[in-house]
């Protein structure tokens, strides 16, 4: 059998201190708007001179950011929770804390993965046993409902 070790890279202190910048910013802005709708943004961006990407572009990340359409603010709980509690912080890619990898070497915390592994395997099963039927819109139904024309 051949082992292959790859390396990921993440984001380092800098980098993510820009995000949570970015994610206080757009948390000013919902307070000003109080949770708007991009109904607002999209008025306003149909009154620029910019180009319907950059339109769209500015659009979603309003959608994302201030109305949180993506859970953002989730996304970057998560990822600190994981870098704090499970990050080797001299490590620049992705690695487990040294005291982390020594007990899944030992094999301390087999019982605990095993579980997580089987709950996983599970919640999957059941989320592929859901149907969900979406309606399918075409790009040019989607701006339409954005307030953008073609």
């Amino acid at each position: 059998m051949t082992v292959h070790t790859i390396k990921q890279c993440r984001p380092d202190q800098k980098e993510t201190e820009y995000f949570w910048k970015l994610f206080h910013a757009a948390q000013r802005n919902d307070a000003r708007w109080h949770g708007s709708e991009s109904s607002i943004i999209a008025d306003e961006l149909s009154r620029t001179d910019l180009d319907r990407n950059q339109k769209l572009f500015l659009l979603r990340a309003w959608q994302v950011l201030v109305d949180d359409k993506g859970g953002f603010g989730r996304f970057m709980g998560a990822f600190d929770t994981y870098v704090y509690n499970m990050q080797d912080p001299d490590d620049d890619c992705v690695a487990w804390k040294p005291e982390l990898s020594k007990l899944l070497c030992d094999g301390q915390l087999l019982d605990v993965v095993i579980d997580a592994y089987q709950s996983a395997r599970q919640r999957i099963a059941e989320l592929e046993a859901r149907t969900v039927n979406l309606p399918k819109r075409s790009v040019g139904e989607v701006m339409h409902m954005s307030g953008f024309s073609r």
